[in-house]
């Protein structure tokens, strides 16, 4: 435990509704389906960077009646986390306001660590995966997920579309992520001493009327209501008429017959040396 104030990152994504609400249809089965296969009733684990905790509430599914902690720095994700929680009857669960690198718990108290889409955030993915591991049990199971930026595609093809993807990477690396970052975690596993890394990789992809208009949507919603847009127009990487011309695309290519978005992530998953 530590008196110091906690750790924060300048979050790109920010949590404004439209961002929580999109993050919240995440689900266990897709966003952890590397590691649902080792999961066991009776494990304890732990799921940084939780947000509104839809997958969480997956994870403690499949491991009651083991303990389940969601972490997050956003007070008012975790609040609605909670509520989501109780309306839905799930009793092995709890969350905590905690950072990534100070997590308030013992050497060695989970059997499992997740992080998903956390590490593209952080200045300093090293030390957040060195504290990780500090509270986990030898032989414990850390399971990471992070998208690469990198990989994205989409079509029909917009000017402005491209310029918001050159926009969000400026604005990234300014904030002290890595957009890239799913490219980076094998490397990141082994320089932390992490053996016998699994990496796999899979696809998010939107190709439905349905799949495109919320995902479009989203993003044009995100540009205009949270710090995606507005952080980018603070670090002078963009003008407001810029961020409404990008939304506006985005609305317009959701509509498109021929819609289609597509990237890569990875996942890395090992055990604890130990």
């Amino acid at each position: 435990m530590t008196a110091e104030p906690l750790k924060h990152e300048t979050y790109t994504h920010g949590h404004a509704p439209a961002t929580v609400r999109q993050h919240g249809k995440r689900t266990a089965e897709e966003a952890a389906a590397f590691l649902l296969p080792t999961l066991r009733p009776g494990m304890r684990l732990l799921d940084v960077g939780c947000g509104p905790g839809s997958i969480t509430r997956g994870l403690a599914e499949r491991v009651a009646p083991g303990d389940v902690v969601g972490v997050d720095l956003s007070r008012e994700t975790l609040a609605a986390a909670r509520e989501e929680a109780a309306a839905r009857g799930v009793t092995n669960l709890r969350y905590d306001e905690a950072s990534v690198y100070q997590l308030p718990y013992a050497d060695g108290s989970f059997d499992v660590a997740y992080a998903h889409q956390v590490f593209q955030h952080l200045r300093e993915p090293a030390a957040a995966l060195r504290e990780i591991l500090r509270v986990l049990r030898p032989g414990g199971l850390v399971a990471v997920r992070d998208v690469d930026w990198g990989t994205a595609t989409y079509w029909p093809a917009d000017p402005w579309i491209d310029r918001f993807i050159e926009m969000h990477f400026k604005t990234w690396y300014r904030n002290g992520g890595e957009p890239r970052m799913g490219r980076h975690l094998r490397a990141l596993f082994n320089a932390a001493g992490v053996g016998g890394v699994e990496i796999s990789a899979s696809t998010w992809c939107y190709a439905t009327p349905e799949e495109t208009i919320e995902w479009g949507d989203s993003y044009a919603e995100r540009l205009l209501t949270s710090p995606m847009g507005s952080r980018a127009v603070e670090y002078g990487f963009a003008t407001r008429a810029d961020v409404e011309a990008m939304a506006a695309a985005f609305r317009a290519w959701a509509r498109h017959p021929d819609a289609i978005w597509a990237f890569v992530h990875v996942a890395a998953l090992a055990r604890k040396p130990g």
